[in-house]
This record gives C-alpha cells, sequence and structure tokens, in this order.
C-alpha cells in the first residue's frame, strides 16, 4: 500500500515539477518582453504551486515511512529512493519507480537550470534599471571626469547612485 502511495506522490511531484517548468519558461519570456504584470501573475501562481508541491512532498515522506514500516524497517530522513530500489522484489514495481525518480530527477535539474537563467536575466534587468536611472538623474556629472588629487578626494563623500539611496 505504501509503495503505490509513494508512485502516487512521485507521479503528482512530476506534474507540479512540469508545471514549475512551464512558468519558468513563461518567466523568461516576460523578463525578456520586459512584461512587469505577467511577470507578477506569474510569480503568484508560482508561489501557489510551490505551497502544493509542499503539501505532495510531505505525502510522499508519509508514503515512505509506510512503506518502511511495511517492511519491518524504521524510517530515517536520509533514506534514498536508490535503497528503496533495491529493496523492492518485483521487477515491474522497481522499474516503475525507478523511471519516476530518474523523470523527476530530470525535470528538477532543467527546473533549477530555468531559474539559475532567470535570476541572470533578472539581475540583468535590475543593471540595465539602475544605469537608466543613473543616466536620467545626471549622476555622471561633469566633475566625474576632471582629475582631481587624491589627497583632496579623501575626505569628500561618495556620492550614492540614485537607485541605490531610493532603495
Amino acid at each position: 500500500m505504501g509503495f503505490h502511495k509513494l508512485c502516487e506522490a512521485l507521479e503528482t511531484l512530476l506534474l507540479q515539477h512540469e508545471q514549475m517548468i512551464a512558468f519558468a519558461l513563461r518567466k523568461k519570456e516576460a523578463l525578456v518582453a520586459n512584461e512587469v504584470d505577467l511577470l507578477t501573475e506569474i510569480v503568484n501562481k508560482e508561489a501557489r504551486l510551490l505551497k502544493l508541491i509542499v503539501e505532495t512532498e510531505n505525502t510522499r515522506v508519509g508514503a515512505v515511512n509506510d512503506f518502511l514500516k511495511e517492511q519491518n524497517l524504521t524510517p530515517t530522513p536520509s533514506f534514498k529512493v536508490v535503497t528503496m530500489i533495491r529493496m523492492i522484489t518485483i521487477a515491474e514495481d522497481k522499474l516503475r519507480l525507478t523511471e519516476l525518480a530518474d523523470r523527476l530527477s530530470t525535470a528538477v535539474e532543467r527546473l533549477r537550470a530555468l531559474n539559475d537563467l532567470n535570476m541572470k536575466l533578472t539581475q540583468q534587468s535590475i543593471e540595465f534599471n539602475d544605469f537608466s536611472l543613473d543616466l536620467l538623474a545626471g549622476a555622471y556629472d561633469d566633475q566625474d571626469y576632471v582629475y582631481k588629487r587624491p589627497s583632496d578626494s579623501s575626505n569628500a563623500q561618495h556620492k550614492l547612485k540614485l537607485f541605490d539611496s531610493k532603495v
């Protein structure tokens, strides 16, 4: 019984991670197109889905614990799927669990890569906005290009950029 609950939880996790991948792809497009409203909508949907993923993960942990109890073993937090696959004696179940674990692992790695890309795009967008605000606010005065003696500028305070000072 615990094995079937585990497989159901892994299938649900896989579907939820595939939805997160779809959100990450849409988020990338929104970042590139500078669509802030769409980006906000996607982030809100991701937050709701993340709560569901946490619930499903708790279900998975419970299913693993049930499976271990069925095998007369004590549940441990460090129990791995590979160990569970070795314990299963039915080849069909072993194959199903291996396939689900591999697919979920692949989905998680793809999601990590997309999240890294989106973080870089967000950082570039922030840097571009900071630079644009500095240009518009005149942060780069002519005095920045005139030579000053280092001894004279040691007492001068460094001017904060507009974006930094507003935050």
